[in-house]
């Protein structure tokens, strides 16, 4: 099997030059989805709205022993030291989680920095990203922003991976095959068999990072993670978050499994640190064993009643297993979206090329009403 990232740090850094000194200074240019909310005309377009259903973020907030830890942190005053040891803690119960040692763990500052480091790498090494398409764009603007190429693969009529046509774009070694599994925006999973056969025969030619980031709102998450593979030394990333199911997306926590020689090598790119208090909050969420299946249960029956309202109106949806629905309108994005602003709902950005559909986020319930009952109003 090829080694994985040949570069150096040493090379890492000369070979990155401007390119990485930019990235920097504003990573957040590589995030399409945060890029697309934040020009002048959309902030100024969003601002008044009641329900802001367009990030896919957990409305329910973090658990209360999330919120404690913070605040106790904070009080101890340890906002003033560097968190150099406190990620220990953090590591061994993440490793424990995932059945692994901790040298096979990397820490990021929301998953999305391993996504552009790892972007990064094959990028410099003129490389190529195959994703799905729509899919989410932060790793293949990284590739393309280092000077690679990004590959799009068109999902099936199921809205989920094209498994086998992603396969065959994989040319060289220089390649990462990014599988978002749930997928961003369609929501939708892939057979777990046929994925753990992809990832097994595809990462003994090119790099695979599976996204695992919205996989606990999915159900069956236990028979559904293709963690286990790592354990097999393969050119595997399996990224997650606490974003998403835990509530902490302004905390920015993410972390990788791999083969703890990836690992080793991931941590001399790493581009950020962690905060005291986000360390706190991870740790926490951890050890809070009832969190996830009560707030997974929340996000789930206010979805459904989403899917309900979609079929009343026979609009096409994708079979969602996140806190977001993907769904046709049969109108241009732009049309749809600002009628929903004018009754105080915001949706996502468009994903091209399927511009007449529509991502809607999962809020707490008095939003997804407001939403439903605009929705009525603009698709009815």
């Amino acid at each position: 099997m090829r080694p994985t990232f040949p570069l150096s740090r040493r090379q890492w850094l000369i070979s990155s030059g401007a390119t990485l000194a930019g990235l920097a200074l504003s990573s957040r240019v590589l995030n399409q989805e945060l890029l697309a909310q934040m020009t002048p005309e959309r902030l100024a377009a969003v601002a008044p709205v009641k329900a802001r259903l367009s990030l896919n973020e957990n409305p329910f907030g973090p658990s209360s022993a999330a919120l404690a830890a913070m605040q106790r942190e904070l009080a101890a005053g340890k906002a003033a030291r560097y968190p150099y040891g406190e990620v220990n803690e953090l590591v061994e119960l993440i490793a424990r989680k995932e059945g692994v040692t901790p040298a096979h763990i990397v820490l990021g500052v929301g998953s999305g920095e391993l996504l552009e480091t790892i972007g990064l790498q094959f990028g410099l090494l003129k490389g190529e990203a195959i994703y799905a398409s729509p899919g989410y764009l932060q790793l293949p603007r990284a590739v393309e922003a280092a000077g690679g190429r990004a590959v799009p693969v068109p999902v099936n009529a199921r809205l989920e991976h094209d498994l086998n046509a992603m396969a065959a774009k994989v040319t060289g070694p220089n390649t990462v095959v990014y599988v978002a599994n749930p997928n961003n925006p369609t929501g939708t999973v892939v057979d777990t068999a046929a994925l753990a056969e992809f990832v097994r025969e595809v990462s003994t030619r090119a790099f695979v990072l599976l996204d695992e980031a919205y996989l606990d709102i999915a159900d069956d998450y236990a028979g559904r993670t293709l963690v286990g593979l790592v354990r097999e030394d393969r050119n595997l990333l399996v990224a997650r978050t606490f974003s998403k199911i835990y509530g902490l997306a302004g905390m920015r926590i993410g972390y990788g499994i791999t083969t703890p020689k990836i690992a080793a090598r991931l941590r001399d790119y790493a581009l950020g640190t962690l905060t005291t208090p986000s360390i706190a909050a991870a740790v926490a969420s951890l050890k809070d064993d009832g969190y996830v299946a009560a707030t997974r249960a929340k996000i789930v029956a206010e979805r459904e009643k989403l899917v309900a309202l979609l079929k009343e109106l026979g609009r096409p949806y994708a079979v969602s297993q996140t806190n977001f629905v993907f769904f046709q309108t049969g109108r241009p994005h732009a049309e749809v979206s600002a009628a929903m602003r004018e009754h105080s709902v915001s949706v996502a950005r468009a994903f091209p090329p399927l511009t007449d559909w529509v991502r809607l986020t999962i809020g707490l319930p008095e939003e997804n009403e407001l939403a439903r009952e605009a929705l009525r109003k603009v698709l009815g």
